[in-house]
């Protein structure tokens, strides 16, 4: 399912991609013969370290990181990590920003997805790029911007550019895919903003000598090893969201509102899935936000509600355990309700339909066979010997002989007298 944005039946994909456009039925609500996937976009992830020179890229750490995420990728000529990609070999044309200092991401291409069986393993795909970081983005406000421009409905066009303070960072084209015949998505996707520390990504590779890298905490010598120069000194370490906004073109049909919209269902699918996405203990796959409730010391604990008896009570307009978050809502979603079963929708094989009718073809046949052989049977009579003879009719059976007799018993008329002959050859006797 991730990060799929791909629509075309090939038998390539259509074992790996698990809502493909191969299918003939739409359960739960999807339409049939349209390819669905969970592609990613990433507005920003962040690389930190010293600011040595890195191969094959002008950009030093620390460094921000934007990618659009996306499959089916690429399987032959592949680039290899921390070098350039070959020239026609990889996707193009992409835009990258003067002001910003952008260029490729050469440190991450994507990872192959391994299943079991072979045949639904697939790659996917990582189309990055690298900007440097001052001092400034780690004290200053600034803007991160993403534009995404869904295709049309055939599939072509559209596009998906990052900004830093309005200034273009990377761009992405319906085009630039055309390598792989994926495309800019058009799936609802949500935001997540977080805080997230990898193990892997910034690490020290390979691991130090004499550390085993099986443990990252700060403060135990066995442990800290394993983490990168610094990393200890900057934490705890906070990542503060001002504000994040969504528009939306006017009267433009391709943008959309909601999770599950009219050209892309997912409400029926997720329903019937719930435990892909439910975490341990959890009774459904989106809880309802909860609106206060936390613990707090101070009003400012709470944003701007207030603190009552050691937990937050939000004031209207907030919510949140912490009351921090506004409490919006859609104002017109593009919804509707998709039955989950459709008999009009049933759908047979054709090789299931050739089987059924040849089975019932065969039955008729064989039964008309037996209806015919009875008819016949039904012209003759047993006759004491075990042979079949013509019945006779009543006429003709008044007039037979107590030698071919209807009976079953058959026995000598009464005063009947039994005679034995012999005969002898008179020239087997001498003279």
């Amino acid at each position: 399912m991730w990060p799929y944005s791909y629509n075309k039946c090939e038998d390539k994909v259509r074992h790996s991609q698990e809502i493909n456009a191969c299918s003939k039925v739409g359960h739960y609500g999807l339409e049939t013969g349209l390819g669905r996937g969970a592609p990613e976009i990433d507005i920003l992830e962040t690389m930190q370290g010293d600011t040595q020179k890195l191969p094959h890229t002008p950009v030093r750490r620390p460094y921000l990181s934007c990618s659009f995420q996306v499959a089916p990728g690429i399987t032959e000529s592949r680039p290899v990590l921390g070098q350039l990609p070959h020239e026609s070999k990889w996707y193009a044309p992409l835009e990258y920003g003067n002001k910003t200092g952008a260029a490729l991401n050469p440190f991450f291409y994507g990872v192959t997805l391994v299943h079991e069986p072979k045949s639904f393993t697939y790659q996917s795909d990582a189309l990055s790029a690298n900007m440097p970081l001052t001092e400034s983005h780690y004290k200053d406000q600034h803007l991160y911007r993403v534009e995404w421009d869904p295709p049309e409905e055939d599939g072509t066009g559209g596009y998906i550019k990052w900004f830093v303070d309005n200034d273009l960072m990377y761009g992405v084209f319906g085009e630039s895919l055309s390598i792989t015949g994926a495309e800019i998505p058009s799936e609802p996707m949500y935001l997540l903003m977080n805080t997230a520390v990898s193990k892997n990504w910034g690490f020290p590779a390979p691991c130090p000598d004499g550390c085993n890298c099986k443990c990252y905490e700060c403060g135990n010598p066995d442990c800290a090893c394993a983490l990168p120069p610094g990393y200890c000194e900057n934490t705890p370490a906070y990542m503060e969201v001002d504000y994040i906004r969504v528009y939306q073109a006017v009267d433009e049909p391709k943008h959309q509102l909601g999770c599950s919209t009219k050209t892309r269902p997912t409400d029926t699918f997720i329903k019937g899935h719930a435990e892909r996405y439910m975490t341990e203990g959890q009774k459904r796959p989106l809880e309802p936000v909860g609106r206060g409730g936390a613990v707090c010391s101070v009003h400012t604990d709470c944003g701007s509600s207030v603190c009552t008896d050691g937990r937050c009570s939000c004031k209207e307009g907030f919510t949140g355990p912490s009351c921090l978050a506004h409490d919006g809502f859609y104002d017109i979603e593009d919804t509707k309700e998709i039955a989950p079963f459709n008999l009009s929708h049933i759908y047979l094989p054709t090789s299931l339909i050739l089987i059924v009718a040849t089975l019932i073809i065969g039955f008729a046949l064989s039964l008309m066979e037996i209806i015919r052989r009875r008819k016949k049977d039904a012209l003759y009579a047993k006759l004491p010997n075990g042979q079949a003879g013509p019945a006779a009719s009543d006429s003709s059976a008044r007039a037979t002989s107590y030698q071919n007799s209807g009976s079953t018993d058959y026995a000598l008329p009464t005063n009947q007298k039994v005679v034995t002959y012999c005969v002898i050859d008179g020239r087997l006797i001498d003279e």
